[in-house]
């Protein structure tokens, strides 16, 4: 169907900021970058559409894994959480976070920019130029010489005409949308996935009802420095497009009916949850796959299972593929060993643009490999070196596909990420 099309009238954008590069998305990769950017004397501005940074780690999960090979920021966050207690192995309480990247960020004098949205690139030549905004002070422009894109989507690439590839091949499934939720005075401490499975059979049968569970693997415990607060991300949504926005809200709407089907089920039909709350959602759904721009490099399932080492490799992922449900009909994840293999640079730059990066789960990748490096850790590690990337752009006045790639590939080893694996030029 032929979509209505109309006119939008020319006008005038006021220029809110000119400065060296703008981040658009203060998740995990931008928060990271727009730091690391203004640490090495770059004027940054970071474009985040919630009210708080850190997108996955602060709204949505718990839990990181991949921080043992990475040094620069990654094992400054890690070494953070540790040293004040935030963190127990493999998991942390993600609302401490948020003072902390708070502080950074104003440490930095990174300017954020909060509810507000990247909603198109400035652009001339293929050569971006900034970003035009929507926020509470109306339609404004970003000028800027570098734009790093970790919107997670890959919007900003795709608007500026990046192609892009999306889900499984075949039929562009993508895996599950999931929600966080809170659930409060919760009591029966931690509980193995298999244990809550038999919980939940039980609830069931009691309840003599049908119930169809979106995600089997969930193993309550509560959140770290907590007693009785309980953090599951139990609604799974398949079959929606999360870069669809109608598609993506009747996502948010099934896993808040999921969530509120899962409480009445274990508060009325078992002993460990009788005494729960029904507590707020998480501000952003947790996405776990969308675009996957074409970039200049492209990571695959094959480099993964090789161990592959690139020329321009920035750091290791040693995360093995791990695909949760695209259907109802798969199991609730589906995970495979892989060998420790590298990130390259070419997979940041988005092929035919100039001017921008790509970082976080929409760099160049296939299907399976972005199941494996779209994690907090390889996420971070990805902001650092468009940060450094963008630094020498900037100071060497050249483009991004020109700046010296051993020095920045030796920067990142100079910071303590780890390369390994076989060569691959």
């Amino acid at each position: 169907m032929k979509r209505l099309r109309i006119s939008e009238p020319a006008r005038k954008i006021p220029v809110m900021a000119d400065v060296d590069a703008v981040v658009c998305g203060g998740g995990t990769a931008g928060v990271a970058a727009a730091i690391c950017a203004a640490r090495e004397g770059l004027s940054v501005v970071l474009i985040e559409k919630s009210s708080i940074p850190g997108g996955m780690v602060t709204h949505v999960t718990q839990w990181f894994s991949d921080f043992a090979n990475k040094g620069g920021f990654p094992k400054e966050f890690i070494t953070h959480l540790r040293n004040k207690g935030i963190d127990a192995k493999p998991y942390y309480n993600p609302w401490l976070v948020l003072p902390y990247l708070d502080s950074l960020l104003k440490d930095a004098d990174v300017r954020v920019i909060y509810l507000a949205d990247a909603v198109a690139p400035i652009i001339k030549d293929k050569k971006l130029q900034g970003v035009i905004i929507e926020s509470k002070s109306g339609r404004t422009a970003i000028r800027a010489k570098i734009v790093i894109d970790a919107t997670g989507d890959g919007d900003i690439a795709d608007r500026a005409g990046a192609r892009f590839k999306q889900g499984r091949a075949g039929d562009g499934a993508v895996q599950a949308i999931s929600l966080s939720q809170i659930l409060m005075n919760y009591t029966a401490g931690h509980i193995s996935h298999d244990k809550m499975n038999e919980i939940f059979v039980a609830a069931v049968k009691k309840s003599g009802r049908k119930y169809w569970q979106p995600y089997s693997r969930w193993h309550p415990f509560p959140v770290v420095g907590t007693t009785n607060t309980l953090i599951h991300t139990v609604p799974h949504a398949t079959g929606y497009d999360p870069t669809d926005a109608a598609q993506l809200s009747d996502a948010l709407i099934e896993m808040r009916r999921q969530a509120y089907e899962l409480y009445d089920l274990l508060k009325n039909n078992s002993e460990e949850f009788k005494d729960i709350e029904f507590g707020p959602f998480s501000a952003i759904p947790g996405v776990r796959e969308s675009r996957r721009i074409i970039c200049d490099r492209m990571v695959t399932k094959k480099d993964l299972l090789s161990g592959a080492k690139f020329v321009d490799g920035l750091f290791t992922v040693t995360q093995g593929i791990d695909i949760h449900r695209r259907d109802r009909k798969e199991p609730a994840i589906m995970c495979e060993k892989i060998q420790p293999y590298e990130i390259p640079y070419g997979a940041l730059l988005p092929k035919g643009l100039e001017n921008i990066l790509v970082v976080g789960r929409c760099i160049g990748g296939d299907h399976e490999a972005m199941a494996s490096y779209r994690i907090i850790g390889d996420c971070m590690a990805m902001g650092e070196a468009a940060a450094l990337a963008a630094k020498s752009a900037v100071t060497g006045k050249c483009s991004l596909r020109k700046i010296s790639v051993s020095k920045l590939v030796s920067e990142m080893s100079a910071r303590g990420y780890e390369r390994q694996g076989k060569c691959k030029n």
